[in-house]
């Protein structure tokens, strides 16, 4: 029997023993049956090996389109309320921007009605600097992050410690015992090393940040404390500052990270273009300490943390642009801030919708951006690339048919997962649900410029599109053939854009050593976008190169040029390195002398306990200490063990 509706209707080959359904009188019948057939002929011929569509993806993603609920059947009922209300002012925002001759869908059955096309794409892709083999990935690294910006850290720094120290004192409260007393003024050479430490961090995640520092036998790193001492290191990154406070007139919930956040939003989308495909999706940063507008996402790994909207390339995952989800504001929203009126988003696993407090007004303008909801988001985000034929790849958090026609006549095309519950989805397809149709069955519905194309699945998968008509592909999984829509295969294999630059991101883990200020936690996570923008950038020139790979060789560069400190000499098995394209050489190489900063100095008291003596449980005192080390340790033994 075959479900009676004005949507055409056909179905792909089941892997149940349950007989298929074929829509029968449907006017592309023979056309259909035709195509599926010259499909299966030509299968028969196919290497798989090279048609598999992770051949161009190297990167797996768990993502795909069955994962995402097309229906109120497939949520709870709370879930479906907050969905519900969160569609209708969606879909009020759209309304405020479209004319209102977009208003009109006639959805027909008739492939033939359906005239969408891909849009031709006139940009350039790739990145908008000369980069050569010969370019080293330090050249890159001072591209994206300029000698200006960490000036302006180590301005901010130094104010900010002079703050606190001048507020202490005036609080009596400047007691002796405070690290504060060993505070210096910090500078572009010290800066620089110290963002090189995080850069190694990542590569070497310890359970402890002391770890990094200490002497502990078989975990003991002597490079970290050549670099510089632990004092100083836990100085700097409590004392890292970006805004002056005494500037701050009216706070936002970004303020003490604005300037970060610009300054990595202008960089990433000058420095590259992106290809035809791009992405709109979340990433979660872990945090579960007292945050206003942390957000809970189940389906992310992290959980609970801070939330940003994020435009990445679909092939690569380049970060192209953001937007942090700072919550509900009064007052309007900063560049890279969006917002919210949920009162409590940590209760509810659902994406709040992002509304403005301000009403909106219906100008009837399709060059007019949305004023609120999730329409803003994508506009925020795409603007810049408009008119130039991308692809835009987005969920059903953000996906609608008008939205979609919006974005269309301003030549990008869209596709991805729908809510059948959005306005103007055909009403024959809003009441279906997965038991009236068998395992393969799909059903197809079109106007002028749009496809709406409903497959059941394990649940139903419904996907709107603008150039994507119903075809059938496959894909080879578990040794045996797989039939899906051609667009479903496009989504699963696009999608993966973020998650992807999340799966590079969490094998160098920067930003996951303990830290209690939500901002700097913030900065450390787009510090490590950053470099994997570097990376990208880096892999076009040379694509041999591993992102383990770029970050060592960065960190090792870096405290060269700042630190005169060349780990590549260490009394161990090292990679000699004429290019990093080339084969390396395994060898050992001579200790080097010893660093000129590491001198014997009295600590001022005379009553220290030597740190050696001290683990070995013996009560010796002494008098001096190591000026690099800040290390107490007798001058005769101890000193000479200790930095050998």
């Amino acid at each position: 029997m075959v479900t009676e509706t004005d949507d055409e209707v056909t179905v792909t080959p089941s892997t149940s023993e349950q007989r298929t359904l074929i829509g029968v009188t449907d006017k592309n019948f023979d056309e259909v049956i035709g195509d599926w057939m010259e499909l299966n002929d030509n299968l028969s011929d196919c290497d798989m090996d090279t048609e598999n569509e992770d051949y161009f993806f190297p990167v797996m993603t768990s993502r795909n389109a069955t994962a995402e609920p097309a229906t109120d059947t497939d949520m709870t009922l709370y879930e479906a309320r907050v969905l519900e209300t969160e569609d209708r002012r969606n879909d009020l925002a759209i309304r405020a921007i479209a004319p209102h001759d977009y208003y009109n869908f006639e959805w027909k059955r008739d492939k033939q009605t359906f005239i969408g096309r891909r849009e031709n794409f006139t940009g350039t892709p790739g990145a908008t600097f000369s980069i050569t083999d010969q370019t080293s990935v330090v050249e890159i690294f001072y591209k994206m992050i300029d000698t200006d910006f960490i000036d302006r850290i180590c301005t901010e720094t130094n104010r900010y410690a002079d703050q606190k120290i001048k507020l202490l004192k005036g609080q009596k409260e400047f007691v002796p015992t405070l690290r504060l007393h060993q505070w210096t003024p910090t500078d572009r050479d010290e800066m620089v090393s110290f963002l090189a430490i995080t850069i190694l961090q990542g590569i070497y995640p310890l359970p402890k940040e002391e770890s990094y520092f200490s002497f502990n036998g078989f975990a003991t790193m002597p490079y970290f404390r050549k670099i510089m001492s632990y004092n100083r290191f836990l100085l700097l990154k409590s004392l890292i500052h970006f805004v002056d406070n005494e500037t701050i007139t009216e706070p936002n919930k970004l303020c003490k990270i604005q300037m970060v956040t610009d300054y990595f939003n202008e960089k990433f989308s000058h420095l590259y273009y992106p290809s035809q495909e791009v992405v709109i999706d979340e990433s979660l940063l872990k945090w579960h300490g007292r945050l206003g507008f942390a957000q809970k996402i189940s389906s992310k790994a992290a959980q609970v943390g801070v939330k940003t909207y994020e435009l990445c390339e679909a092939s690569s995952g380049y970060l192209w642009k953001f937007l942090i989800y700072a919550g509900k504001e009064k007052t309007g929203t900063a560049p890279a801030t969006a917002t919210s009126d949920e009162t409590n988003p940590t209760d509810t696993d659902e994406r709040p919708d992002d509304t403005d407090t301000t009403e909106h007004v219906i100008t009837g303008s399709s060059d007019v951006r949305p004023s609120n909801a999730t329409a803003k988001i994508v506009y925020d985000l795409v603007e810049p690339l408009l008119h130039r034929g991308h692809t835009l790849i987005m969920d059903n958090f953000y996906n609608s048919p008008l939205l979609a026609r919006c974005l269309k006549r301003q030549q990008t095309d869209s596709f991805g997962t729908l809510r059948l519950s959005r306005e103007f989805v055909p009403d024959s397809l809003k009441t279906i649900t997965k038991t009236q149709l068998r395992q393969g069955e799909v059903l197809a519905s079109y106007c002028s410029d749009l496809s709406v194309i409903v497959w059941r699945d394990a649940n139903l998968v419904s996907m709107l599109s603008t150039y994507h008509a119903l075809q059938i592909g496959t894909r080879q999984k578990y040794d045996r053939l797989t039939y899906k829509p051609k667009v479903v295969l496009d989504y699963n294999k696009c999608m993966g854009g973020v998650d992807r630059k999340d799966q590079f991101l969490s094998a160098q883990p920067m930003e996951r050593v303990r830290n209690k200020i939500w901002y700097k936690k913030v900065f450390r996570r787009l510090f490590n976008c950053a470099i994997f923008n570097c990376f990208i950038l880096f892999k076009t020139a040379n694509p041999n190169v591993s992102h383990r790979q770029f970050r060592t060789t960065l960190a090792e560069d870096l405290l060269k040029l700042h630190r005169h400190i060349d780990l590549t000499t260490e009394p161990r098995l090292v990679n000699l390195r004429t290019g990093l394209t080339k084969r390396s050489k395994t060898t050992t190489t001579s200790r080097p002398k010893v660093e000129h900063r590491h001198f014997p100095i009295k600590t001022g008291f005379k009553q220290s306990r030597c740190w050696l003596c001290a683990r070995r449980k013996v009560a010796a005192r002494t008098i001096w200490k190591c000026l690099e080390c800040d290390k107490n340790l007798c001058i005769n033994g101890c000193f000479i063990e200790y930095h050998t």
